[in-house]
């Protein structure tokens, strides 16, 4: 095969690989341009004073953590507290909440290491021994607008 031959056929292989590679690849980034919004509603606040500090995680190893994929501190004036996040990725989400009724940033716990202040996670989770996992506290995002309310305790 002459050397003029060999690179005609390297480009058309090359050129036919491309545009297959490209075929296949095209659906699954239009599934990751659909975005939504999140509407978070929380609800049994017990006074209306302090912050309610809300954070948005969107996987099992970063829930809980110190980085969510959202945040917001937002300053209480009624019993109810609403947040919408928009432009959010369809996928699976976490959300965790702290009345922080003193502003301290902080949750404040008892000595035995009980929260003195209302929390709450996605899906009303109640936990005893712990924080919820996040198989249990997880939703998903596949439309255009989820409302999600959790009741703080």
């Amino acid at each position: 095969m002459t050397s003029r031959r060999f690179r005609i056929v390297f480009l058309l292989a090359y050129i036919i690989l491309t545009s297959v590679g490209v075929i296949f690849t095209q659906p699954s980034l239009a599934q990751s341009d659909r975005q939504g919004s999140i509407i978070i509603k929380v609800t049994g606040l017990r006074s209306e004073k302090g912050q309610v500090r809300i954070a948005v995680f969107n996987s099992s190893e970063k829930w809980l953590g110190e980085d969510p994929l959202y945040s917001s501190t937002i300053n209480v004036d009624s019993h109810v507290v609403v947040w919408k996040i928009s432009d959010v990725p369809y996928g699976d989400y976490g959300i965790a909440v702290l009345h922080d009724e003193n502003k301290n940033g902080k949750m404040d716990k008892n000595f035995l290491g009980i929260p003195l202040e209302p929390y709450g996670f996605s899906n009303n989770l109640r936990v005893t021994f712990g924080p919820p996992k996040w198989e249990k506290s997880k939703f998903v995002v596949k439309g255009s607008t989820i409302e999600v309310t959790i009741e703080v305790k």
